[in-house]
Protein backbone atom coordinates (compact mmCIF):
# COMPACT_ATOMS: atom_id res chain seq x y z
CA UNK A 1 0.00 0.00 0.00
CA UNK A 2 1.33 3.17 -1.49
CA UNK A 3 2.67 5.78 1.88
CA UNK A 4 1.96 8.76 0.32
CA UNK A 5 -1.15 10.50 1.48
CA UNK A 6 0.85 10.14 4.80
CA UNK A 7 3.87 11.26 3.78
CA UNK A 8 2.22 14.55 2.09
CA UNK A 9 1.39 16.07 5.63
CA UNK A 10 4.49 15.97 6.93
CA UNK A 11 6.13 17.45 4.02
CA UNK A 12 4.08 20.34 3.89
CA UNK A 13 4.00 20.62 7.59
CA UNK A 14 7.83 20.87 7.22
CA UNK A 15 7.61 22.77 3.82
CA UNK A 16 5.63 25.43 6.22
CA UNK A 17 8.05 25.78 9.23
CA UNK A 18 10.91 26.42 6.39
CA UNK A 19 9.05 29.25 4.89
CA UNK A 20 8.08 30.46 8.31
CA UNK A 21 11.92 30.00 9.61
CA UNK A 22 13.12 32.28 6.10
CA UNK A 23 10.91 35.11 6.60
CA UNK A 24 11.79 35.05 10.04
CA UNK A 25 15.25 35.39 10.21
CA UNK A 26 14.92 38.29 7.11
CA UNK A 27 12.53 40.30 8.83
CA UNK A 28 15.58 39.93 11.77
CA UNK A 29 18.04 40.96 8.96
CA UNK A 30 15.98 43.42 7.66
CA UNK A 31 15.42 45.14 11.05
CA UNK A 32 19.39 45.69 12.17
CA UNK A 33 20.42 45.86 9.10
CA UNK A 34 18.94 47.25 6.06
CA UNK A 35 18.00 45.48 2.87
CA UNK A 36 21.37 45.62 1.94
CA UNK A 37 22.05 42.89 4.96
CA UNK A 38 19.42 40.48 3.19
CA UNK A 39 21.63 38.19 0.93
CA UNK A 40 19.68 35.08 0.34
CA UNK A 41 22.93 33.43 0.69
CA UNK A 42 23.40 34.85 4.15
CA UNK A 43 20.28 33.82 5.25
CA UNK A 44 20.47 30.13 3.87
CA UNK A 45 23.79 29.67 5.50
CA UNK A 46 22.41 30.83 8.99
CA UNK A 47 19.85 28.70 8.81
CA UNK A 48 21.86 25.84 7.52
CA UNK A 49 19.95 25.19 4.31
CA UNK A 50 21.58 25.08 0.57
CA UNK A 51 21.26 29.00 -1.61
CA UNK A 52 19.08 26.46 -3.94
CA UNK A 53 16.86 25.01 -1.33
CA UNK A 54 15.98 28.45 0.04
CA UNK A 55 15.00 29.50 -3.70
CA UNK A 56 12.65 26.93 -4.00
CA UNK A 57 10.49 29.16 -1.15
CA UNK A 58 11.82 32.69 -2.56
CA UNK A 59 13.36 33.27 -5.76
CA UNK A 60 14.56 36.46 -5.55
CA UNK A 61 14.82 38.82 -2.23
CA UNK A 62 11.90 41.17 -3.57
CA UNK A 63 9.98 37.66 -3.39
CA UNK A 64 11.13 37.47 0.86
CA UNK A 65 10.60 41.47 0.82
CA UNK A 66 6.80 41.14 -0.44
CA UNK A 67 6.44 37.65 1.92
CA UNK A 68 7.60 39.99 5.16
CA UNK A 69 5.19 43.12 3.80
CA UNK A 70 2.36 40.47 3.24
CA UNK A 71 2.31 39.10 6.60
CA UNK A 72 2.42 43.02 7.99
CA UNK A 73 -0.52 44.19 6.06
CA UNK A 74 -2.50 41.15 7.71
CA UNK A 75 -1.09 42.10 10.92
CA UNK A 76 -2.83 45.04 10.68
CA UNK A 77 -6.00 44.33 9.20
CA UNK A 78 -6.63 41.31 11.48
CA UNK A 79 -6.16 44.00 14.19
CA UNK A 80 -8.72 46.52 13.10
CA UNK A 81 -11.31 43.30 12.64
CA UNK A 82 -11.07 42.73 16.24
CA UNK A 83 -11.32 46.09 17.44
CA UNK A 84 -14.14 46.68 15.17
CA UNK A 85 -16.13 43.44 16.43
CA UNK A 86 -15.69 44.92 19.93
CA UNK A 87 -18.45 48.06 19.41
CA UNK A 88 -21.34 48.57 17.56
CA UNK A 89 -21.64 52.72 17.44
CA UNK A 90 -20.61 54.09 14.13
CA UNK A 91 -18.86 56.45 16.13
CA UNK A 92 -17.30 53.91 17.88
CA UNK A 93 -16.20 51.65 15.05
CA UNK A 94 -14.52 54.70 13.86
CA UNK A 95 -12.63 55.27 16.97
CA UNK A 96 -12.17 51.71 17.08
CA UNK A 97 -10.59 51.60 13.12
CA UNK A 98 -8.25 54.48 13.87
CA UNK A 99 -7.56 53.48 17.06
CA UNK A 100 -6.11 50.09 16.11
CA UNK A 101 -4.23 51.25 13.51
CA UNK A 102 -2.35 54.16 15.66
CA UNK A 103 -1.56 51.61 18.04
CA UNK A 104 0.82 49.66 15.99
CA UNK A 105 2.88 52.85 15.68
CA UNK A 106 3.74 51.70 19.00
CA UNK A 107 5.41 48.30 18.34
CA UNK A 108 8.95 47.38 16.88
CA UNK A 109 8.04 45.67 13.82
CA UNK A 110 6.95 49.56 13.03
CA UNK A 111 10.51 50.30 11.82
CA UNK A 112 10.05 47.58 8.81
CA UNK A 113 7.57 50.52 7.50
CA UNK A 114 10.34 53.40 7.93
CA UNK A 115 12.85 50.98 5.81
CA UNK A 116 10.35 50.28 2.79
CA UNK A 117 9.58 53.73 2.88
CA UNK A 118 13.15 54.60 2.94
CA UNK A 119 14.44 52.87 -0.18
CA UNK A 120 11.01 52.09 -2.06
CA UNK A 121 11.73 55.14 -4.35
CA UNK A 122 15.10 54.21 -5.01
CA UNK A 123 13.85 50.74 -6.84
CA UNK A 124 10.95 50.29 -8.59
CA UNK A 125 10.53 46.74 -7.65
CA UNK A 126 10.03 47.53 -4.31
CA UNK A 127 7.87 50.73 -4.63
CA UNK A 128 5.78 48.11 -6.01
CA UNK A 129 5.59 46.16 -3.52
CA UNK A 130 4.82 49.28 -1.38
CA UNK A 131 1.79 50.64 -3.60
CA UNK A 132 0.51 47.13 -3.33
CA UNK A 133 0.50 46.50 0.24
CA UNK A 134 -1.16 50.28 0.74
CA UNK A 135 -3.57 49.18 -2.18
CA UNK A 136 -4.37 46.07 0.13
CA UNK A 137 -5.00 48.19 3.57
CA UNK A 138 -7.01 50.49 2.06
CA UNK A 139 -9.37 47.88 0.46
CA UNK A 140 -9.86 46.33 3.59
CA UNK A 141 -10.38 49.96 5.21
CA UNK A 142 -12.91 50.69 2.44
CA UNK A 143 -14.94 47.22 3.27
CA UNK A 144 -15.54 47.98 6.70
CA UNK A 145 -16.09 51.85 6.22
CA UNK A 146 -19.16 50.01 3.66
CA UNK A 147 -19.96 48.22 6.84
CA UNK A 148 -19.96 50.94 8.98
CA UNK A 149 -21.43 53.68 6.53
CA UNK A 150 -23.82 51.60 4.58
CA UNK A 151 -24.92 54.92 2.34
CA UNK A 152 -21.54 55.91 1.68
CA UNK A 153 -20.64 55.73 -1.95
CA UNK A 154 -17.46 53.45 -3.02
CA UNK A 155 -16.01 56.13 -4.91
CA UNK A 156 -16.11 57.54 -1.59
CA UNK A 157 -15.01 55.03 0.77
CA UNK A 158 -12.33 54.29 -1.52
CA UNK A 159 -11.09 58.30 -1.19
CA UNK A 160 -11.77 58.47 2.59
CA UNK A 161 -9.17 55.06 2.73
CA UNK A 162 -6.71 56.81 1.29
CA UNK A 163 -6.76 60.02 3.49
CA UNK A 164 -6.75 57.30 6.37
CA UNK A 165 -3.87 55.91 5.29
CA UNK A 166 -2.02 58.72 4.30
CA UNK A 167 -2.20 59.89 7.52
CA UNK A 168 -0.75 57.36 9.38
CA UNK A 169 1.89 56.87 6.89
CA UNK A 170 2.26 60.57 7.77
CA UNK A 171 2.56 59.76 11.84
CA UNK A 172 4.30 56.05 10.92
CA UNK A 173 7.18 58.31 9.80
CA UNK A 174 6.76 60.87 12.89
CA UNK A 175 7.12 57.92 15.25
CA UNK A 176 11.27 57.55 13.75
CA UNK A 177 11.98 60.67 16.12
CA UNK A 178 8.84 61.27 18.37
CA UNK A 179 7.51 58.31 20.51
CA UNK A 180 4.19 57.33 19.69
CA UNK A 181 3.08 58.22 23.25
CA UNK A 182 4.52 61.21 23.46
CA UNK A 183 2.10 63.75 24.29
CA UNK A 184 2.64 65.62 21.44
CA UNK A 185 1.50 62.54 19.45
CA UNK A 186 -1.23 61.36 21.35
CA UNK A 187 -3.04 65.07 20.62
CA UNK A 188 -2.59 64.59 17.38
CA UNK A 189 -4.20 61.40 16.80
CA UNK A 190 -6.79 63.18 19.09
CA UNK A 191 -7.23 66.03 16.30
CA UNK A 192 -7.06 63.50 13.27
CA UNK A 193 -10.25 61.64 14.82
CA UNK A 194 -11.96 65.29 15.05
CA UNK A 195 -11.31 65.92 11.77
CA UNK A 196 -12.82 62.75 10.79
CA UNK A 197 -15.52 62.68 12.69
CA UNK A 198 -16.01 66.17 10.93
CA UNK A 199 -15.68 64.51 7.31
CA UNK A 200 -17.92 62.06 7.82
CA UNK A 201 -19.92 64.66 9.62
CA UNK A 202 -20.34 62.62 13.09
CA UNK A 203 -18.90 65.63 15.15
Amino acid sequence: MSKAPQDKTPARAKGRERRRQIIDAAKRRLLVQGVDGLVLRDIAEELGITHGNLQYYFATKASLIEAIFDEEIVKYTDTMKTALGATSTQKGRLAALLDSSLDLLSIEDVRLWHILFGIAHQSPELAAILKRENERYETTLAEEFGRIFPDMTAERRAHVSKIIRMLIDGLGITVIYEAADSAGMTAIKSEIKVVLNTLLNLE
